[in-house]
């Protein structure tokens, strides 16, 4: 049986409203009633994590909250210090002074207590048939609400007590691989918590501080709060007269400014899902420039693998998708290009403004001056997946000279730009090239008009610029990660992750030179390293350190200590590659990374397999 404290009183509040208050003791659940004229006409039943909500977070549980209310009722009402009746009846504001410090200052702390709407009036009730997604009472999706959002910031200021990964245990895993249909809703309360167990401990964990592994952004808490308005504006952002094409199209204005292109309407460009989309989306551009003819492919053996797939879904031919070798700095070597360039047909040459693999930056300003000597016939692009966003850096924006001579570049702002997943770019030097590529007639269904959401002049469409007419916005969350952080700032963290990346690297070979080995270059923000203890490079010691560095990388990962991911140099020596685009990495986790990785490896090197590794 339902046992409750209530002493049946109900509160006058004012000439017309009353109130009476049930604490029930078994589930300690709240239940407020309000009354109009001795009618009851609205109820609230508030759990702990409702009332630690609406009183934010002046009372923890609902005892509280009821002990707080019963004292006020008890109270002769005054301006500060009262419960008042507001919007006809829909909420209670709650008014209380509270006192503090050794000269008794006083302070008045307010909250809302915001009743479910719902109508006594029949005509408004004879369709109940006629069903929508939104909640019936708002006050319970506000209130969830608010206790997401602040999970979600404990979340990101709590990241650090987290290991950086752990693997999801198989118990898990058979929960989200359940098969059987929900037919029938449930709480949204109850889907939460099931986020809550089964999901949120396990992201692949690129937000933590010590994830370096492949090329994955941070986001940022900004970032976070632009998807939630986002998803609830929920706008097709495909064209026409609306608020998301204006503000993409400032980004891309932005964008270029950064790029060093043109900002006028002779350059295009869109906001995509990554780089690979936009490669595809020049490569196709090129294609329509060339008009039928032979167009072959030139890419260096450090290119992304991307690039191979674009040729492929436009129909390319393996036999013109051409590697070009690599020189000592493992840029494109172009001298072998230049000689390797067919003249009896178009080219499509690549440049990597950082490499996936070891972050090395192509020649850009020869690969540049390369393509002006028939640009008839060569179209210059640049994959700056990973780099070209470092451009916002005065110090670092050198290191990109010729980029901005490209005919495309495709490159991501959901990695160095800390936009959230997913968003990337495509520029185009040639705008009107680029429309003629993607833009078709429009079907009677999305007919141009005279006025209106699609009007048939001064309004723009995107969807004659990409490949999909189903666009989420983008475009928000950049807006408002640039304008909230500035380009400065960002520009600034890029700079510190390119000298944590050169300080790790002083680290391994000022003190653990005996122990560690870099394996290339550091130009950027990568660097490629091995545990090793030897000098002896046979064939035998090779292949037993690649296995050792192999099961080193694995424990790291699996006691969550950090994420770094596998590389192989020269076809043959296994790395453990270190990418920092983090804005939460600290020099001191570079120093305890260091610390862990060698204790792991020392007691791997005691194991019996590894033992015959000749020093």
């Amino acid at each position: 049986m339902t046992s409750f404290v209530s002493n049946n009183t109900i509160w006058q509040l004012n000439d017309e409203y009353s109130v009476q208050i049930k604490y029930h003791t078994n589930n300690h659940e709240l239940i407020i009633e309000l009354f109009h004229n001795g009618i009851k006409t609205n109820s609230i039943s508030l759990n702990n994590d409702q009332c630690s909500t609406f009183t934010r977070r002046f009372c923890d549980t609902t005892n509280e909250l009821n002990e707080l209310l019963t004292d006020l009722l008890m109270q002769t009402s005054t301006d500060d210090c009262s419960i008042r009746v507001i919007d006809d009846g829909k909420s209670l504001e709650i008014i209380f002074p509270i006192y503090f410090g050794s000269q008794n200052r006083k302070k008045i702390w307010s909250f809302f207590i915001h009743f479910p709407i719902f109508s006594l009036n029949l005509e408004e009730n004879q369709n109940e048939e006629e069903m929508s997604l939104d909640p019936l009472d708002w006050t319970d999706t506000r209130i969830l609400g608010h206790k997401i959002m602040d999970d979600m910031i404990d979340y990101l200021r709590d990241i650090r007590q987290r290991p950086t990964w752990r693997p999801m245990p198989t118990e898990i895993k058979s929960e989200l691989m359940q098969s059987e249909l929900p037919l029938k809703g449930e709480s949204p309360w109850k889907v939460y918590e099931q986020i809550q167990k089964t999901i949120l401990p396990y992201p692949i964990g690129n937000i933590h501080p010590r994830f370096w592994g492949y090329v994955r952004g941070n986001g940022s808490s900004i970032g976070a709060l632009a998807e939630f308005i986002t998803a609830t504006m929920n706008t097709m952002s495909s064209g026409g007269h609306q608020s998301s094409i204006y503000v993409e199209r400032q980004i891309l204005s932005w964008l270029k400014i950064i790029m060093g292109f043109p900002n006028d309407d002779t350059c295009s460009g869109a906001l995509v899902s990554g780089t690979s989309v936009a490669t595809i989306i020049s490569m196709a551009v090129a294609k329509k420039k060339f008009d039928g003819q032979l167009m072959k492919v030139y890419y260096s053996s450090e290119t992304h693998t991307c690039l191979i797939r674009a040729a492929q879904l436009l129909g390319i031919e393996k036999e013109n998708i051409i590697m070009i070798p690599t020189n000592d700095q493992r840029q494109i070597d172009l001298k072998i290009l230049s000689e390797s360039i067919d003249s009896n047909s178009c080219a499509f040459i690549v440049g990597s403004a950082g490499t996936v693999g070891t972050g090395s930056i192509d020649d850009l300003q020869g690969l540049a001056n390369l393509c002006s000597l028939n640009p008839n016939k060569l179209w210059f692009h640049v994959d700056g997946a990973i780099g070209a966003v470092a451009r916002c850096s005065t110090r670092l924006r050198s290191l990109f000279i010729g980029l901005e001579r490209a005919d495309s570049i495709a490159f991501d702002l959901h990695k160095w730009l800390f936009i959230p997943y997913e968003c990337g770019c495509v520029l185009i030097r040639h705008g009107e090239l680029h429309r003629a590529t993607f833009a078709q007639p429009h079907a009677f269904y999305l007919a141009l008009m005279d006025g209106g959401i699609t009007p048939r002049e001064g309004e723009f469409f995107f969807s004659d610029y990409t490949l999909e007419l189903s666009r989420n916005m983008k475009s928000l969350k950049v807006w408002m990660t640039l304008k909230t952080y500035g380009i400065d700032k960002i520009g600034q963290i890029m700079e510190q992750n390119v000298d944590q990346a050169k300080y790790f690297v002083n680290l391994i070979e000022k003190y653990h030179h005996d122990e560690l080995q870099v394996l290339a270059n550091v130009s950027l923000n990568i660097v490629c390293f091995r545990y090793y203890f030897n000098h002896n490079n046979n064939k035998t010691n090779l292949e037993l350190l690649n296995k050792l560095n192999k099961h080193l990388l694995v424990l790291i990962q699996e006691r969550g200590i950090a994420v770094v991911s596998p590389y192989v140099i020269d076809n043959e020596i296994f790395a453990m590659r270190m990418c920092i685009i983090n804005h939460r990495t600290k020099q001191s986790d570079l120093h305890w990374f260091i610390e862990k990785l060698l204790e792991i490896a020392r007691q791997l090197r005691q194991l019996p397999e590894f033992s015959t590794i000749e020093n």
